[in-house]
């Protein structure tokens, strides 16, 4: 944060920025272990929290506000129980406001303010006044804490809505008119509302939503499993009324009475891996805690929060077939043993880099497979820069230093004209030659030009080598070089 290192940049771009910068693999697991300490310590204070992610915690304020003499005295004894907690360089933030969103942001504020301080200090927005807190903040916090996708953050700056205050001004019906529900949903963001409006739906019947163990159990796995069977009835009876259910409580008691309650939400609506998946963390989390030497006697479902569900238009022709159905149901299943994490889909989204143009997401936050290959591929070839079809089949993550020569055996250049200094005869990797049959290019980059820190400029080269093997046999491969930084690299290879 100090260094301008951002979450989503590219890992070049972060070591440029902080070349001590240490990048650490993304691992669910230990992110959820190690913030478990921080979920028990909260929860100690507050009864029943709401735990959205590994680093974030969410809880209705007004009863333990009272109970602690107001929100400020509330908000010191949290951080003053966080700080014999965690680590002594962590960052604690707390912000207390009439929205999630704005009390998202009023943490984050918090933590900003304590780490450029060094001193741990709430931040509280008044009571009524969230709208007016919320009219001068950027469009940008839409996307940081409310999941609203960065395409349509940028088209919203374009468009001269800078802030907030200009989404509201703006008016709900001509941003339902552009945006349909989305533009709604920015509305309500925008102006201190809550993201979807509540439904009045009955309660899902018991037999749904409670399991009791006619012995106690003692195995982890039995325990998931009447997760599992629960989970898919409940998200079905919802489905069928139309609605998601966006918060449930999941609660386990054991055997001599002792309980764990825990709240848990999803802006989307929590399907039924979701369900499951956070049953998992929150059990693993009891067992670890508590141990429970006498086993899990009842488990139970509680729908806390519900709305209606968006309709989805479907294709013209054909639509979702039972190939995505069973497709879908196998990522599930897989989702459920490994991790939200551990099934990734790869999504289109724009980008001159090969490396940029599509982005890994989790197969458990898309409804279908289908909205992992949305109709912006088709617009590939209209990204201005962006190289022609067909793509390359294999993109290294980190590119191989390649020499390429020219009839001479000097390097080959470009000069300022994005001109060739030579036909290009050789292509060196390693201790191995290929011989170019064919080249087309050069293809010249340049991005950002006006930021020195991450301006780019670098020419593209698409060659067709052949390799002579031992046996005399030729070998005929396509591979994508690039020159920046005068080093040639190779970043593809195609077929």
């Amino acid at each position: 944060m100090r260094y301008g290192v951002q979450v989503g940049m590219r890992r070049r771009h972060a070591q440029a920025l902080c070349p001590d910068i240490e990048i650490v693999a993304h691992e669910p697991n230990r992110d959820r272990s190690a913030f478990d300490t921080v979920v028990r310590t909260v929860n100690e204070l507050v009864p029943l929290i709401e735990v959205s992610e590994p680093g974030l915690i969410v809880f209705a304020a007004r009863g333990p506000s009272r109970y602690m003499g107001g929100d400020e005295p509330m908000a010191l004894k949290i951080i003053d129980a966080l700080k014999t907690s965690i680590a002594a360089n962590s960052l604690v933030g707390v912000g207390v406001a009439d929205s999630r969103l704005a009390a998202n942001i009023a943490a984050h504020t918090s933590a900003v303010s304590s780490n450029e301080s060094g001193l741990f200090a709430p931040y509280l927005v008044e009571p009524d006044k969230t709208s007016d807190w919320l009219a001068p903040q950027s469009v940008r916090v839409l996307s940081e804490f409310a999941n609203i996708n960065r395409e349509t953050i940028s088209l919203l700056e374009r468009l001269g809505l800078n802030t907030l205050h200009d989404v509201c001004a703006l008016g709900e019906s001509v941003l339902a008119g552009r945006f349909g529900e989305l533009g709604v949903e920015l509305h309500r963001l925008s102006r201190g509302d809550e993201q979807h409006q509540l439904v009045v739906v009955a309660p899902p019947p018991e037999h749904l939503c409670v399991e009791k163990f006619d012995e106690p159990v003692c195995d982890q796995q039995v325990v998931v499993n009447s997760v599992q069977r629960m989970a898919s009835a409940f998200t079905e009876y919802f489905s069928i009324h139309g609605t998601v259910c966006v918060r449930v409580i999941i609660a386990f008691e054991s055997e001599d009475g002792k309980r764990s309650e825990r709240l848990w939400y999803r802006p989307q609506g929590l399907t039924a891996s979701a369900i499951v998946e956070s049953a998992k963390w929150q059990l693993e989390a009891w067992l670890v805690a508590t141990g429970l030497a006498n086993g899990l006697a009842r488990v139970q479902l509680i729908a806390d929060e519900v709305r209606a569900d968006t309709a989805r238009q479907l294709k013209l022709w054909g639509g979702t077939t039972q190939t995505d159905v069973t497709a879908t149901q196998a990522i599930g299943r897989l989702s459920e043993l490994l991790g939200s994490s551990a099934v990734q889909i790869a999504k289109w989204q724009g980008g001159r880099d090969l490396l940029d143009s599509y982005e890994l997401v989790s197969a458990t936050h898309l409804q279908t497979i289908d909205s992992a290959n949305s109709d912006k591929q088709s617009t590939v070839a209209k990204w201005r820069g962006a190289l022609p079809t067909p793509s390359p089949s294999v993109v290294y993550n980190e590119p191989v230093q390649v020499q390429i020569n020219d009839q001479h055996g000097k390097l080959l250049s470009v000069s300022a004209r994005h001109e060739l200094s030579a036909s290009p005869v050789v292509v060196i990797i390693g201790t191995t030659s290929y011989k170019v049959i064919s080249w087309a290019g050069p293809w010249p980059v340049e991005e950002r030009w006006w930021d020195t820190a991450r301006g780019r400029r670098l020419v593209r080269l698409q060659l067709v080598c052949e390799k002579i093997t031992v046996e005399d046999t030729s070998q005929i491969s396509a591979m994508l070089a690039i020159l920046e930084h005068s080093e040639w690299t190779v970043a593809a290879i195609y077929g």
